[in-house]
């Protein structure tokens, strides 16, 4: 015990030298881990304070926090977590202050919930931040700048220390010191109900109109009138998107769709372009009065007197104003009555639905100078061809992702929860429907709704079910509860709609519960929840329902998302409408499940308990990605809006599917096209598909650049001397390419890389050449296109990805390669298949070792390789040798005699998961060095030898893919 405690030291030691005197000492001992560091929030590296607090909480014997400022969006985004440790029975101390008396009165009575947490404020000017987590001998200390606000643990640009201290080392003890000095301090009281009600009168009565968020002046973007008021300016993206409508205008386009994310101000951006493009008429098109009406007031807050303004609806005159705001139906009905070229600029709210009749018949009827449709998507569920009405003419595009980023909407904390045992048969049987609306259902719903709201107050909810029936039923069931709720459906008149939003804003009641009616085309700024009782089966409307929620308000810090999630096939629909991800690779759908928080942008988080995390890892694992109808979807809707066949460069400018995986199931771009699309008639032999099937599947993702290049240049100018082609590859380059990673390309382009696949270059002696049967293939110049199509498509994707390699290998840190790309990455003179490797195989030309690593077992494989490779640390890890191996076997003997023998080991890692669709890569996490630890052992359940060999890596493991390759997704 002692001997170990001495070692944990040495490696604390040497962690404290490396932290604070020399960086650059290295040892086996050491563990980073230990290291002290700054924790800023930043996406790109993806870290923020948040995601270390919840580690650190769920590793800890206790915790003890004191925080200044506690907001109700910093406690909503550790929720999740302080629940888990409620259930756990995890003590906790929250030691907060009355200063500024800036604390929320919500928050504080959430904090009153949790019975193994203990709440006292500092009745005084406390500044203080520090985190404290209780692990036994050796704590964890977070100091640093960051309250417990949302926008501090996530966003902020703040500043916080880590460091690791033993229980007997001096800097825990005079922090834990003062801790308890302000925990015990006279002016210190425990937090009651009584309290909170008495401070929450104080504030109320002291600064009664306390907006939610404070907005911040910006240089350049925040205009101030003399009065001291702001007034009405572009935002950034707005910007953008009015400079692309210029360039339309400039060339006298017709018509454009502008696609803009629910809340992210697309009527302010048709009245600034009208403001910029002066018109003398314009119409504005919706389908219900409460958009016009809103609509008027937004144009009328730019435009001002600029123009005169009038409402168009049933029973009303012909408008003679320079601005009409018209009811679809109404104009539709009095067509006749409008000359074409009455209006100069047209605007469609809800372009989606441009697709209807009355629509169209609008559009057919009007000439106007320029048509601007506006939706937040254009891709409707019913198929139909919206992009077409517009032309094709997208003006600009601003993602749900995009506007997060830019701070144009509401952050928003979202909740994964496990439904009751519902699946997708219960919904397709309508003798289980009761199930879906009984009365433990409803209790369900409320007690996740009390667990999760941190203000009860002031709610204001929308709740999508999936049937009207439902919505009834569960209004009726929540009302008992106490509730004050109503439901809605399209048979309600818009008057009733109006009259149900009206009380909601008001607060007369607190939810209203529907199908689909307020997917879109409602405007409520003040709903601060959403909730969905329905299964997702389509990002569309996943995105188009969260939405509703997302408007800013000066009252509303953080909008509340509860996602009630059964045992549904489509459950991967959600990570993809979250992250925005549409290349449907599974790997990345899971570390966004894993890793939401830090991933997704601005101050928003993404949570799951441990029941919805596994059902939608079980539906990602189960889904075909690959499957034809999936790829023909995907490739449909790009179509369409493009309304012309995609080029592969399409798919990545317009964040479509990956076409790999068009690649991978059908062999090349063409070979899709050629069995799917009508319009396509282009007809290659064998051996033209054999070698555009080759490129596209083995060089076109773009993994290495040097064989992209070679055979560019060589389509271009059939051959290359072999004197100056070294340089003028370097050149080309622009980086160190070693002649051995030429050479490796040569053998992989000439066929003996891979035997069996057909050769495309030859060398004569002098000259690098095209190989004859291949250049006369070339001949028939659309194949040659399509060849310097799918080259040029892997250029572009190595620039994307693959632009800045680890050191002097082939490789990016973090990026995914299979046993093949390993191998010609390597530069190894021939393939080996995985059977071969079968966890790490030694080549000697290239003196490399490639150490591949199953992380997650399947239970059913058996006991000869059914051992644990483990990580340590995110700086160590323990890999197990292939059976029947002992310290004098000849890889073990070859581990040992390094450094000696110069030979470089490289660390490849997956998740073990059977994705169905084909996946076998890995991710490359650098460099390896044996420790020269060593443990022979005999593996459970056999008589074979295996050995234990301990790696150090040259890099520690990002943080937010050591947790994924961590978790345990059997749980």
């Amino acid at each position: 015990m002692a001997d170990s405690r001495d070692y944990a030291i040495v490696s604390f030691e040497q962690c404290l030298h490396a932290s604070y005197i020399d960086s650059k000492m290295e040892t086996e001992r050491s563990d980073s881990s230990l290291n002290p560091r700054i924790i800023a929030n930043d996406k790109a590296s993806a870290t923020n304070l948040l995601s270390v607090i919840k580690t650190q909480l769920k590793s800890c014997a206790s915790f003890d926090f004191s925080v200044a400022f506690i907001s109700d969006g910093g406690l909503q985004a550790l929720i999740e977590v302080l629940n888990e440790l409620r259930d756990k029975g995890i003590p906790g101390r929250f030691l907060t202050s009355t200063y500024l008396n800036f604390n929320s009165p919500a928050a504080l009575k959430k904090l009153l919930e949790f019975p193994n947490i203990e709440t006292r404020v500092y009745q005084g000017n406390m500044h203080a931040k520090g985190y404290f987590f209780n692990k036994g001998e050796l704590s964890t200390i977070i100091i640093g700048s960051s309250n417990c606000t949302q926008t501090a643990l996530t966003c902020n640009k703040e500043w916080n220390v880590l460091f690791h201290s033993y229980a007997s080392g001096e800097m825990l003890k005079s922090a834990c010191r003062e801790f308890e000095n302000l925990w015990t301090d006279p002016a210190t009281t425990g937090l009651t109900a009584t309290w909170i009600n008495e401070y929450d009168r104080y504030i109320t009565k002291k600064e009664p109109l306390k907006p939610a968020v404070r907005s911040t002046f910006k240089s350049g973007q925040t205009v101030v009138s003399t009065d001291g008021e702001s007034t009405i300016t572009p935002n950034s993206m707005q910007q953008h998107a009015l400079e692309a409508l210029e360039v339309l205008h400039d060339r006298n386009e017709q018509k454009a769709l502008l696609i803009s994310a629910t809340g992210t101000g697309k009527t302010y951006l048709s009245a600034f372009d009208v403001l910029a493009t002066k018109p003398q008429r314009v119409l504005f098109l919706a389908h219900r009065m409460r958009i016009l009406d809103a609509s008027r007031k937004s144009f009328e807050t730019v435009l001002g007197n600029r123009y005169t303004y009038e409402t168009y609806g049933a029973g009303s005159a012909k408008p003679k104003a320079q601005c009409t705001f018209a009811m679809v139906e109404a104009l539709r009905r009095h067509i006749d009555e409008f000359d074409p070229t009455d209006f100069d600029y047209i605007i469609i709210d809800e372009a989606h639905r441009s697709g209807a009749d009355g629509y169209r018949a609008i559009m057919d009827h009007f000439k106007p100078v320029f048509f601007l449709g506006m939706t937040a998507t254009p891709e409707r569920t019913d198929g139909y061809d919206v992009y077409s009405l517009f032309n094709h003419v997208i003006a600009y595009r601003i993602t749900l992702q995009d506007a997060l980023e830019n701070d144009m909407l509401s952050p928003f904390h979202y909740f994964g929860i496990a439904d009751l045992q519902i699946d997708d048969e219960i919904f397709d049987d309508p003798r289980l429907f009761t199930m879906l609306c009984s009365q433990e259902r409803a209790l369900h719903i409320a007690e996740k709704i009390e667990e999760y709201s941190v203000d009860k107050k002031n709610r204001k909810g929308l709740v999508f079910c999936n049937k009207n029936e439902e919505a009834e039923a569960l209004s009726k069931e929540l009302n008992a509860l106490g509730y004050r709720t109503l439901a809605l459906s399209g048979k309600d008149s818009d008057k009733v709609r109006d009259e149900a939003i009206l009380r909601l804003e008001n607060g007369d009641i607190e939810y209203i519960l529907s199908v689909n009616i307020f997917n879109e085309g409602i405007d409520i700024p003040s709903v601060n929840q959403i909730i969905m009782l329905r299964r997702t089966e389509s990002a569309i409307v996943f995105i188009q329902q969260l939405g509703r929620g997302l408007r800013k308000t000066d009252e509303k810090e953080y909008t509340l998302v509860l996602d009630f999630i059964g045992n549904y096939q489509k459950n991967y629909f959600i990570p993809i409408a979250l992250s925005g991800d549409r290349t449907y690779n599974k790997d990345n759908l899971r570390a966004f499940v894993k890793e939401g928080s830090t991933i997704i942008p601005g101050c928003s988080t993404i949570n799951f308990d441990q029941i919805s995390e596994a059902r939608i890892f079980r539906a990602i694992d189960d889904g075909d990605f690959n499957g034809v109808k999936l790829i023909r979807e995907e490739y449909e809707h790009l179509k369409r809006m493009l309304g012309r066949i995609p080029n592969l460069s399409d798919y990545d400018e317009n964040e479509a599917i990956d076409p790999l995986r068009i690649f991978a199931k059908f062999g090349s771009y063409h070979a899709f096209l050629n069995r799917y699309e009508p319009e396509y008639a282009i007809s290659f032999d064998s051996p033209q598909c054999a070698a555009l099937k080759f490129i596209s599947q083995k060089l076109a993702n773009g993994k290495r650049i040097e064989e992209l290049l070679i055979l560019r240049d060589l389509v271009r100018d059939s051959h290359l001397p072999a004197e100056g082609f070294f340089c003028n590859l370097q050149r080309t380059t622009g980086k160190s390419t070693s002649r051995q990673t030429i050479e490796s390309a040569c053998r992989v382009l000439s066929g003996s890389f891979l035997p069996s696949e057909q050769p495309l270059i030859e060398f004569d002696g002098e000259r690098y050449l095209l190989n004859t049967r291949f250049a006369s293939a070339l001949n028939q110049e659309e194949f040659k296109c399509q060849v310097l199509e799918a080259v040029d498509f892997g250029i572009s994707r190595n620039a994307s990805r693959y632009g800045e390699p680890y050191r002097d290998t082939n490789f990016v840190l973090y990026e995914k390669y299979t046993y093949e790309d390993v191998c010609r990455l390597l530069n190894w003179e021939k393939n080996a298949n995985g059977q071969i490797i079968s966890g790490y195989k030694y080549d000697k030309g290239t003196n490399t070792f490639p150490v591949f690593i199953n992380y997650d077992k399947d239970p059913s494989i058996s006991d000869t390789i059914r051992y644990e490779d483990r990580f340590t640390s995110d700086r160590e890890i323990i890999a197990i040798s292939k059976a029947s191996r002992t310290l004098q076997s000849p890889e073990i003997k070859r581990l040992q005699a390094w450094p000696d023998n110069d030979m470089h080991s490289y660390l490849f890692i997956r998740k073990n998961k059977d994705d169905k669709d084909g996946g076998k890569e890995f991710y490359f996490l650098g460099e390896i060095a044996p420790t020269g630890n060593y443990r022979l052992f005999t593996m459970p359940g056999t008589s074979n030898s295996a050995v234990e060999i301990t790696y150090r890596l040259d890099q520690p493991v990002r943080a937010d893919l050591y947790d994924y390759l961590t978790s345990d997704f059997n749980q």
